[in-house]
């Protein structure tokens, strides 16, 4: 088995294996160092606390406080969303660079598991009637592997789903004609993670450890570093939060993230399956990629090992099928989430009309007993 890419995805795949006796490779381009210390968005559900617990991981996986709380501001007026946990269970604030932190000790220092960095030039071969290849290059030379399987976790722009011939997938996409800022900066969430609105437009602060965070403000497709200086930074986001008393801080990266969201089906070509990133994206204000990546995974380990143990080929042969019913669910979630959080902000954008349906919306969700329920579903991934 070759696992293309030591995302979330890839390594909790492999970790999943390693711990069920089923030997596999991953391939990496990256240094370990490096992909232990880039920042990535997202937080770990309760469905995949569940699926952590379910496998055994969870205690040597999952850290953090309980993530039960979203700071709804709405022109600087603080409204805390309390998730609805009806059978006791929740998510826990793992961030998805905690978990991948954890995975890499747990598979290569705990479990002796094999991954190449510093991978290149790397070919993938899935031809019919031929057992699946992956060539590539390291430090050390040219190498060939031979497997049964290849699982493409390599993102949106790796080369698993490239490998795949032109016209097997269908592309299916929407662009929301805007993109997000993401500043990692020296000042810790205090309170409850924020997700804002004010008549100025998108904000929101989101832990990243315990002394940093990361903004999101909405800004043009167009927009680069040049247009977003550091000062220019902490004005608006005092102007979008309404909070003059907001100090300017160190700021360690900015990027632009243009919001849209992609399904690509079917999820498999041959013998080469694709999760995460490498087969759906969705936009960063609904917080469910690292989510909907698990949820890929813990389908696919379970039919990887029937294939491998029991030569049962049945629950493969339906990945596809099983996996984009929730993935189309959460694109649903996705869409309505980040049209309710940007229509609320800026009147300019969509007009005074949309701005107070989405804030109604917003309020539904405070005062409503059926909405919130409905809301934590979706938050909690049980939905």
């Amino acid at each position: 088995m070759v696992i293309i890419g030591a995302g979330v995805a890839g390594l909790t795949l492999a970790t999943f294996l390693q711990k069920s006796g089923v030997p596999c490779v991953v391939l990496e381009r990256r240094h370990r160092a490096y992909i232990e210390l880039r920042q990535r968005a997202g937080v770990v559900d309760a469905r995949g606390v569940q699926m952590f617990e379910r496998w055994g991981l969870a205690d040597r996986l999952l850290a953090g406080p309980i993530a039960q709380t979203i700071d709804y501001r709405v022109n600087g007026r603080g409204r805390v969303f309390k998730i609805i946990a009806d059978d006791g269970s929740a998510g826990r604030f793992c961030t998805q660079q905690m978990l991948i932190s954890n995975l890499l000790r747990e598979f290569i220092d705990a479990m002796s598991g094999n991954i190449r960095f510093n991978v290149t030039d790397a070919v993938i071969r899935n031809e019919e009637n031929h057992r699946p290849q992956v060539t590539y290059s390291d430090a050390s030379g040219s190498h060939e592997l031979v497997c049964d399987y290849i699982v493409g976790c390599d993102g949106d722009r790796g080369i698993s789903r490239s490998s795949i011939p032109p016209g097997t997938l269908t592309k299916y996409s929407h662009e929301f004609g805007y993109a997000w800022l993401a500043a990692l900066v020296d000042a810790p969430v205090t309170g409850h993670p924020i997700m804002g609105v004010s008549d100025y437009g998108c904000v929101a602060q989101l832990p990243r450890g315990p002394h940093r965070s990361r903004y999101y403000l909405q800004c043009a497709l167009s927009d680069g570093p040049e247009d977003w200086p550091d000062q220019r930074l902490w004005d608006e986001i005092r102007l979008r939060l309404c909070d003059k008393t907001i100090e300017n801080a160190t700021v360690h990266d900015k990027f632009f993230v243009p919001l849209r969201c992609v399904v690509y089906s079917p999820m498999q070509y041959g013998n080469l399956f694709l999760a995460g990133d490498a087969a759906h994206l969705v936009p960063p204000a609904s917080a469910k990629g690292i989510d909907l990546a698990l949820g890929d995974v813990d389908v696919l380990a379970e039919a990887l090992l029937l294939a491998v143990r029991d030569d049962d080929l049945s629950a493969l042969k339906n990945y596809s099928a099983t996996c984009l019913p929730r993935i189309w669910n959460y694109q649903d979630f996705s869409v309505w989430m980040t049209d309710m959080m940007h229509d609320a902000g800026d009147p300019t954008q969509q007009g005074t009309f949309r701005q107070m349906t989405a804030r109604a919306r917003l309020d539904n969700l405070i005062n409503s007993s059926t909405a919130a329920r409905l809301h934590s579903e979706y938050h909690r991934g049980t939905n």
